[in-house]
């Protein structure tokens, strides 16, 4: 294949994972192989079409490759771990197939982690995952379904999050990232409290500011700010 052929290749392969059509994916993956043998982006595309087409072996063989060719492929070294936690159980991963992290303007959203927790909790988890959110007394914490400690939301968000949660807001939270360096969560609002009349739970205006019910102020006339139709046309 000439290099437009490759690159068209590559987009495919792409398109067949999004679609989890991992039969597909394995068999365009390594058809760009045979002009890019080395090509990293491409083995670990066949490394996770493997795993997901309950291929173990020939999973964790191909990121092997990947990490003769660069022993510090974050992807590879992630994907090496997750197997062998995932062998012992005898399963692969069983969260991934219907999971979307596509983000919906006010009510969903892909965050970051700060101040994660140790790598062994990182190397049991797997892409899709639900997890769980709950209120600290600064910050709101993310953890697993055992109740083991992946991180923290960030200042910004922990702090509006707080409020929501308070006023009854509900969430479903799922793992858009396992590595623990960048490690991400996938956050959908699932339910809205009356008593902030629907306010989206992740602006695109990430300064827009919430009621102080604490305060008395009614949910029945809230600040102009926060339902400015500018701002909501935006939404």
């Amino acid at each position: 294949m000439n290099n437009d052929d490759v690159q068209s290749q590559i987009q495919i392969a792409i398109k067949t994972a999004v679609n989890k059509d991992w039969e597909q994916a394995i068999s365009i993956n390594e058809e760009i192989l045979k002009s890019l043998p080395d090509d990293i982006p491409t083995l670990n595309r066949l490394g996770i079409a493997f795993s997901m087409n309950g291929k173990p072996k020939d999973s964790e063989k191909t990121f092997k490759k990947v990490l003769s060719i660069d022993p510090k492929n974050l992807i590879a070294k992630n994907n090496i771990e997750r197997l062998k936690v995932l062998k012992g159980a005898g399963l692969i991963n069983p969260y991934i197939q219907n999971i979307s992290f596509i983000e919906e303007p006010g009510k969903s959203k892909v965050v970051p982690l700060v101040s994660v927790g140790e790598p062994k909790v990182f190397s049991e988890l797997n892409i899709g995952e639900p997890v769980e959110i709950s209120p600290s007394k600064h910050k709101v914490k993310v953890c697993s379904q055992n109740k083991q400690f992946i991180g923290y939301l960030p200042d910004n968000i922990s702090h509006r999050m707080l409020k929501l949660l308070d006023a009854g807001y509900k969430y479903k939270t799922s793992m858009k990232s396992v590595s623990q360096k960048n490690a991400c969560v996938f956050i959908q609002e699932i339910y809205a409290s009356k008593k902030l009349r629907g306010l989206p739970s992740f602006p695109l205006d990430q300064d827009a500011l919430l009621p102080n019910l604490s305060a008395g102020e009614s949910s029945e006339t809230p600040p102009l700010e926060i339902f400015d139709p500018a701002i909501s046309s935006e939404e």
